[in-house]
């Protein structure tokens, strides 16, 4: 069983600068995170073109929940997480989750 950590990137105030921050800067320091097994991040959209709630969704999986705790106490891990401030305008949620359903 896999642990992830789902951020969730609610609309920014200003999404070329979010987009350019995110892919230069964030990305390149939060792949330093130490016992990352996948991450996966794309933007969100809706069915009948209205605005989604989140921009972003990222997941970062570990293989437990110890490594995912361990990795975001890390230097790396503190340091990606203190970054957010710099380009989340319009704020993150961070959900933490088992992977207890893995189906077809």
């Amino acid at each position: 069983m896999a642990y992830r950590i789902s951020i969730g990137y609610k609309q920014p105030t200003d999404p070329e600068a979010f987009d350019s921050y995110y892919y230069e800067k964030h990305l390149p320091l939060a792949s330093q995170i130490p016992g990352v097994t996948r991450f996966a991040a794309g933007k969100t959209e809706t069915f009948d073109g209205t605005t989604p709630d989140n921009y972003l969704i990222a997941e970062i999986s570990f293989e437990s929940k110890e490594q995912a705790l361990a990795a975001l106490a890390s230097p790396e891990g503190q340091a990606a997480t203190a970054d957010l401030g710099n380009f989340a305008t319009g704020g993150a949620a961070l959900h933490f989750s088992n992977e207890d359903i893995i189906a077809p």
